[in-house]
């Protein structure tokens, strides 16, 4: 037999083979054509009903329904099954109930090699509904549908209904007990209603809570031979007398209950599912209320905030007690008021007042108290501070702390103890005012002096520079060299020997000699606006020379009888094109003065292009290399916390690789360079996806 699973489960949506199981109006929200079963919900009064079930979206490649099983359970106090009738497919049906399970099972097989594609309705549930309360038919797990090809129809929704009741036309309600610790009381029952005229059978389930109640038995009053049964959680109540019906359209107690409270909380006795009243032998659409006992009142204390005070004098009191309740802050806050149901009903701590039949719950009110937030800048000129004022206690407070131009902010400090080294600091504030100290620190900045090559002059003036200290650097020849000019980052910043200028920012200057002759050499070789491919070549003219020529090539090539030669240059640029990616490569110029005179050819600069892969160059600063000049160990740094030193290469002037190693990625990197000689060098570093350029000179 082919067999789907359909199941419905109260109160929450769960899944099971593949499918989904829904409550009431839960699948709103799912694809409208997803596959569903439905159950109708009903609004009617007690006795039997059809209820109709629908199977809606079974076509196309959902379609073609072979077998079915449905699993529904419901409340057996409230609904009874008959059976199923009006069945829209033909085939094999077959319905059972399990006692047991509280449960109907449906199936339907089709005859061998069919199948029905269904959107409508499918069949209609033949029940009895007791009333009194509202029903639900919950599909259980295990509910399933399949096609003829003996496959489970999947992401199928299964909606139960819900049985209601028809307006009650008549009614039976308890009452509303004040009690006492181990007080006797009697819970009456009492009917009443326009459908109440010929009451000649009463069923009623009676819970209370064992733990809080004891039941002591019955006292007989409108109704005579009554037999009340005790579960020990439930009392069924049962009345018969189909000779002299009783009308209870006007309110009448049928009986007593009788109690003893034994807890000390409030309860209820409620009527249960499957509570019927018989009118002239036909159940009566009923409403059903529980009954409420209450003992001791409560006076229950907040603190509004909650952690703003300490309210002392709650707890149960007996109707009349006089009650004194007081409200003490904490320290930030002082006591507003106390309210009951957003009414202040005092504005005093110490309240004083009648219990009266009502459970209470005073809130005591507090505000905090504000301080204020004090703000210096040390030194005054280092910055400015932001977030000073008057704050409430425990409000968050954000101060700012902004340095001025050449200088950094280091820290905030209370009482000289250091709070945060954050510019944005933020805080609950306390119980006091708070003087907070911003302190900057000068910038100081690395400047660099070097030149071109060792052998043709010396650059003095290197060191370390405060913020808008004036720095000179000076640039003195050998024989038979000239001063031509410095240079930064390939621009020519000077033409002076002597350059003066303020400490604003780490620079590294080179000052370019050049051999003296009447046709020089340029100087100031600098590779820009590299990626993967090119490269843009710049130099600087030593004199008035105005046409040149450059030779370049792989790193290291022969200069002799290799490179490619680019003639009749009247720029002091050229960009290279169809360079290979991440290779090394060296570029001379020399200048052209005449048709029989040109310069001897320039040093040598090397660059390498971008690794495939690599996105940019790293920004400056972000990699500082120290000590330069250096003597025996190179130390390297990269701020950027995301980006790791990858590997490394040395060149010296000449362009020829001395040092080069792969590193696993790592954030810092010391490179021993006792054993080269003294000079200039160029660093390139890998950082995962930048490239980083840096000269230093070996001492």
């Amino acid at each position: 037999m082919r067999i789907l699973f359909l199941v419905i489960v109260f109160c929450f949506v769960t899944a099971w083979s593949g499918n989904v199981f829904a409550q009431n109006n839960i699948f709103r929200n799912l694809p409208t054509d997803a596959p569903l079963i439905d159950i109708h919900d009903a609004v009617v009064a007690p006795g039997e009903l059809y209820l109709q079930v629908d199977a809606l979206n079974f076509t196309g490649n959902q379609g073609q329904v072979a077998a079915i099983t449905l699993r529904i359970e419901f409340d057996t106090l409230l609904v009874e099954f008959l059976g199923i009738q009006n069945m829209s497919i033909p085939g094999s049906w077959l319905a059972n109930f399990n006692v047991l399970l509280n449960e109907i099972t449906i199936t339907y097989t089709a005859p061998f090699g069919t199948g029905h594609d269904l959107n409508g309705k499918l069949l209609d549930l033949k029940l009895k509904y007791i009333g009194g309360f509202s029903a639900d038919l919950e599909f259980k797990p295990g509910c399933e549908i399949s096609n003829k090809n003996l496959q489970t129809i999947t992401g199928v929704v299964y909606e139960g209904g819900t049985i209601s009741q028809t307006p009650p036309v008549g009614s039976v309600q308890q009452d509303s007990v004040v009690v006492i610790s181990n007080e006797i009381f009697q819970m009456p029952l009492i009917a009443q209603g326009a459908g109440y005229d010929l009451v000649n059978k009463v069923f009623l389930r009676v819970g209370y809570d064992s733990l809080q109640l004891q039941y002591n038995g019955y006292v007989e009053s409108a109704i005579s031979g009554v037999s009340v049964s005790n579960t020990g959680e439930v009392l069924i109540v049962a009345w018969q007398n189909d000779i002299l019906p009783i009308n209870f359209t006007e309110a009448d107690t049928l009986l007593f209950l009788t109690f003893k409270y034994v807890g000390d909380t409030n309860t209820v006795t409620s009527l249960l599912p499957g509570s019927k009243v018989y009118s002239n032998g036909v159940v009566v659409a009923s409403a059903f209320y529980n009954g409420v006992v209450r003992s001791l009142w409560a006076v229950e204390l907040l603190n509004n905030p909650d952690t703003a005070g300490i309210a002392l004098g709650g707890g149960n009191y007996f109707i009349g007690d006089t009650v004194t309740i007081t409200a003490i802050p904490e320290p930030g806050f002082y006591f507003t008021n106390w309210t009951k149901d957003t009414v202040v009903v005092s504005d005093d701590p110490v309240y004083t007042f009648i219990k009266s039949t009502s459970n209470d719950t005073l809130i005591a009110g507090y505000l905090a108290n504000s301080y204020e937030v004090f703000l210096v800048a040390i030194p005054i000129e280092g910055g400015n501070v932001l977030g000073s004022g008057s704050y409430s206690y425990g409000s968050m407070v954000t101060v700012s702390a902004n340095a001025s131009t050449g200088y950094h902010f280091i820290c905030w400090m209370i009482d000289n103890v250091i709070v945060s080294y954050e510019a944005d600091y933020t805080f609950v504030m306390p119980p006091h005012d708070v003087n907070l100290n911003a302190v900057f620190g000068i910038d100081v900045y690395t400047i660099s002096a070097v030149p071109n090559n060792p052998n043709y002059g010396t650059a003095s003036g290197s060191g370390e520079y405060s913020f808008g200290e004036p720095v000179t650097v000076v640039a003195t020849s050998f024989d038979e060299y000239r001063f031509i000019a410095w240079t930064e980052g390939g621009q020519a910043v000077s033409y002076d020997s002597m350059y003066t200028f303020i400490a604003s920012a780490n620079r590294n200057l080179i000052a370019n000699f050049q051999y003296i002759t009447d046709c020089s050499a340029p100087v100031g070789l600098f590779a820009d606006n590299l990626s993967e491919t090119s490269a843009l070549l710049f130099w600087l003219p030593s004199g008035i020379e105005q046409e040149w020529e450059l030779l370049w090539g792989t790193t290291g090539f022969d200069t002799i009888t290799g490179g490619e030669l680019v003639s009749n240059l009247v720029e002091t640029s050229y960009q290279l094109e169809n360079l290979n990616p991440g290779t090394g490569y060296d570029f001379y110029v020399r200048a052209v003065c005449s048709d029989l005179a040109v310069s001897r050819w320039s040093d040598p600069s090397t660059f390498t292009t971008w690794y495939v892969g690599i996105t940019r160059h790293q920004e400056p600063g972000t990699t500082n290399v120290y000590p330069n000049p250096v003597n025996q160990v190179l130390h390297i740094i990269c701020h950027e916390d995301t980006y790791g030193i990858l590997n490394y290469t040395v060149f010296n002037t000449a362009g020829l690789q001395v040092m080069d190693s792969k590193t696993e990625p790592v954030n810092a990197l010391s490179i021993p360079v006792g054993h080269l000689p003294p000079g200039v060098y160029i660093l390139r570093l890998v950082v995962d996806k930048a490239l980083v350029s840096k000269m230093f000179i070996k001492q």
